[in-house]
């Protein structure tokens, strides 16, 4: 009886932890992806010789390091 209780417990520890993993991505890919947002709407509020002195320039599909 011990050992079925033991797996049983086992099992929804490991549901739990899969779970908890899950949110733990989709909470980092929301992070990631505010902080994106964030950043193109700073670059998105300087002029093109400002994007210059940081070595940026800007393009159709957002940015790039000037070369």
């Amino acid at each position: 009886m011990s050992v079925e209780i033991d797996t049983v417990f086992r099992s929804r520890a490991n549901s739990r932890s899969l779970l908890l993993s899950v949110l733990r991505a989709c909470v980092a890919g929301l992070r990631k992806y505010h902080r994106r947002r964030a950043t193109d709407r700073a670059l998105s509020c300087l002029n093109d010789d400002d994007l210059r002195d940081i070595g940026l320039m800007r393009t159709p599909d957002g940015y790039r390091e000037m070369t």
